[in-house]
């Protein structure tokens, strides 16, 4: 299982490293145009997003996610906003979330299980029909 993390500096990525399970693939875009390239290259199952203090289209990102086949769950976080609504985002649904910080490290693994979960759910779902 794939997951990409979006983030400018490279501390986001190493603490998720740390937090997820072991056979979780964690790979880093540094750059939003970065983590759009991989999401149409190569999708990931999954996507953790740092939303900072940009006019970067979050929004766009969030219905890449949702309208692909399968849906790309994602995490977005932030220390800047404190909901999805301040950070642009519309209404979050059953395969996108919002994390504010500060958040502890228990909170951040809590989402991570939460995003494989949901990969892990739409993959028996997919098998079974």
């Amino acid at each position: 299982m794939r997951l990409l993390v979006l983030d400018g500096s490279r501390v986001l990525p190493s603490l998720v490293r740390r937090l997820a399970p072991a056979g979780l693939e964690v790979e880093e875009a540094s750059s939003f145009e970065k983590a759009v390239t991989t999401l149409v290259a190569d999708p990931p199952d999954a996507v953790i997003a740092n939303i900072g203090p940009s006019e970067l289209p979050w929004q766009e990102l969030k219905d890449f996610c949702q309208n692909h086949k399968p849906k790309i769950p994602v995490l977005f976080e932030s220390c800047i906003y404190q909901s999805p609504y301040d950070a642009g985002l519309d209404d979050l649904n059953h395969s996108s979330f919002f994390l504010n910080k500060p958040y502890s490290a228990d909170e951040l693994r809590t989402a991570i299980r939460l995003l494989i979960k949901w990969v892990e759910k739409r993959g028996s779902e997919s098998r079974t029909g």
